[in-house]
């Protein structure tokens, strides 16, 4: 397939439709009015599955079915209309949104803990910081994220300068940190060193999450709570004002 046909696949798994249904779907409306067969061909999938797949499709108004010289043909709907029924699934999504957050932000809900493995995982944390856009990370940094990563993650602060996320950081006072805080302008941060704060892992406080990074371990977690999240900002905000 080209390009094109490869960007729509992955368009159409990210609405919802399956591996194979997204295949199938970009087959039937490049081959027109066409037979289960050679639907399947087009997209390499094997007949019976695609078969399967396209009754699946047509029971979902994804494809056309219709009878010519006595056997089934299969016709891919417009992607017009099909953009018009997402639209139609957004807005009444939308419209229970009050509802639905009402549910997930009831008192009696148990702080949700999420576990992040590798360095990968890791990185996930930060992203997570930028998307949740809070005004300020209370951050207490340790000198093990150079030995994970070689160096300062910097395109993270750029990002998070993008999106006009404050930073207070409370760190070791190395040489590493001791440059980063002379750039307290630049990386929209505030930073108050200590000697001999040799804390093995990081924490980062941002609206009503905590996140915890061990390095060394290669592991991490957040935990969304907002009794744990008020309670450790109050300890940061403690020994911040104390330095």
């Amino acid at each position: 397939m080209t390009d094109i046909f490869m960007i729509s696949e992955i368009i159409l798994t990210n609405l919802g439709l399956s591996p194979n249904e997204a295949k199938i779907y970009l087959a039937a409306l490049e081959s027109g009015v066409a037979s289960a067969q050679r639907i399947a061909q087009k997209a390499k999938i094997k007949r019976t599955t695609a078969y399967s797949v396209l009754e699946g499709m047509v029971r979902k108004s994804f494809i056309l079915k219709t009878e010519k010289g006595g056997h089934a043909k299969y016709l891919a709907e417009n992607p017009k209309n099909l953009a018009e029924r997402f639209k139609t699934y957004q807005k009444s999504f939308e419209n229970v949104l009050p509802e639905l957050e009402a549910i997930h932000n009831k008192r009696d809900i148990k702080p949700k803990i999420l576990f992040f493995e590798d360095e990968e995982g890791i990185l996930k944390i930060y992203e997570d910081t930028l998307r949740e856009k809070p005004a300020e990370i209370l951050e207490f940094n340790t000198s093990e994220i150079f030995k994970a990563f070689g160096k300062f993650p910097i395109e993270y602060v750029e990002e998070r300068k993008k999106n006009n996320i404050r930073a207070l950081r409370i760190a070791p006072a190395d040489k590493m940190y001791a440059k980063h805080a002379k750039s307290d302008k630049e990386e929209l941060s505030e930073t108050k060193l200590i000697k001999d704060f040799d804390i093995p892992i990081e924490i980062n406080i941002y609206n009503n999450k905590v996140a915890f990074m061990s390095y060394a371990d290669k592991i991490g977690l957040i935990i969304e709570s907002e009794g744990i999240a008020k309670s450790m900002k109050k300890i940061y905000k403690l020994l911040w004002n104390r330095l």
